[in-house]
């Protein structure tokens, strides 16, 4: 049985290459199949960039089960290659179950990147999942920050969400994030630290959360995705630019003031003159 993602269509992943005259553009074209307790992923792996990628190894990653494919040396601008992925789910039970799927490669210069898609792929035939995440807001990242996730529980039942921030290499989240306790109907703003290890200013990176739960028997997973931009780190005077000038401004008034208030104190204050 092939079963779809919620987009099967080519899509352009943000690979974490900054913005320059040259770009490695990933794209990534992935169907799923489960047949005889096998998890297959068939994907076609381009490259819409103007460079070339060196040494692309994809991988799929489900659980704690990694298939590692075969690594090609190099993929030019707008060439492509097929992809077969393969791990035993005969253990799993049915449910909607997220993975990850990631393309290691590195530019001309040997530095690495790694592009990477998250869904979830059907065991059995589970309902719809009764848990949204209508946003994953993450401000511009220079050496840390925060990804904020709001969940919404659309059951009049009471649960406990299991959330999983994932990013590609080059960023990290250091800690996860607590078992989250859902009221019937309740709606919930949660957050994780976002750290920078090697992100280059001027890549977009994607950031992937994973909304898990079981109920009846199934296991649940919905799955949100938001981008976080990578700047240049500041020193202190750049960060507060605008209150070194504000300051500056109002010494120089202060300092204006004083002067003329100085000026004109003399020449109202003059001695008498000598008369005989």
């Amino acid at each position: 049985m092939r079963v779809g993602f919620a987009a099967c269509a080519a899509l352009a992943l943000l690979a974490g290459r900054p913005a320059a005259a040259k770009n490695i553009s990933i794209t990534l074209a992935p169907t799923v199949e489960i047949s005889g307790g096998t998890f297959t992923l068939r994907v076609k792996i381009g490259n819409g960039g103007d460079e070339a990628a060196q040494s692309v190894t994809p991988i799929l990653h489900f659980q704690d089960r990694d298939a590692r494919g075969q690594t090609r040396g190099s993929l030019g601008p707008n060439e492509s290659f097929d992809e077969s992925l393969s791990l035993s789910v005969s253990d799993v039970k049915p449910g909607r179950w997220p993975f990850r799927l990631t393309v290691d490669y590195t530019d001309a210069n040997q530095y690495p990147f790694q592009a990477m898609q998250v869904n979830a792929v059907l065991i059995g035939q589970p309902p719809p999942p009764k848990m949204s995440v209508p946003q994953v807001a993450v401000d511009p990242l220079a050496t840390s920050g925060t990804v904020r996730v709001r969940l919404k529980n659309l059951a009049g039942v009471a649960r406990t969400a299991t959330l999983s921030v994932l990013v590609p290499e080059g960023l990290d989240v250091p800690a996860g994030v607590p078992p989250v306790p859902l009221a019937a109907w309740e709606e919930k703003t949660v957050s994780a630290n976002l750290i920078n290890r090697t992100a280059l200013p001027g890549s977009r990176y994607p950031v992937y959360v994973t909304t898990e739960y079981d109920e009846d028997g199934m296991h649940q997973a919905v799955i949100a995705q938001g981008v976080v931009e990578i700047v240049a780190a500041q020193s202190f005077l750049e960060r507060q630019r605008t209150l070194v000038w504000v300051g500056a401004v109002l010494l120089a008034v202060l300092w204006g003031t004083v002067i003329l208030w100085r000026v004109s104190g003399r020449s109202r204050v003059r001695p008498a003159s000598d008369r005989r």
